[in-house]
């Protein structure tokens, strides 16, 4: 069995909840800076072709986001599963905020 302090899993847990509303926070900027620059274009009249690159760097940075968000996702999950055979799996401390809630259709084991 794995032994864990409770006090050192709970600081984990925070800072997984912390992280995850950071990335949505930062997919909710870039998305913002995305539309602002559209519309900024539009309103100066830019050919395409002057802003594709720019427009192209901005999906490319969302699309990283996006996998960085799976990717904590990823990790928060395997986190559980070593809580779950730690000497703290009956405390438990539920997923951080709800961040990583299991859909039902979800394959058992996934879920937080």
């Amino acid at each position: 069995m794995i032994t864990l302090r409770e006090g050192s899993t709970r600081v984990v847990a925070g800072d997984a909840q912390e992280m995850g509303g950071m990335i949505d926070r930062a997919l909710l900027q870039q998305m913002r800076l995305a539309t602002s620059f559209i519309e900024a274009s539009q309103e100066s009249k830019l050919a395409m072709p002057m802003t594709q690159p720019a427009l192209q760097a901005l999906a490319e940075g969302l699309n990283c986001l996006v996998e960085g968000r799976a990717k904590v996702s990823h990790s928060v999950r395997e986190m559980t599963r070593i809580l779950k055979h730690s000497n703290l799996r009956e405390v438990g401390f539920g997923c951080p905020g709800g961040l990583w809630t299991a859909s039902a259709n979800e394959p058992e084991g996934l879920a937080c």
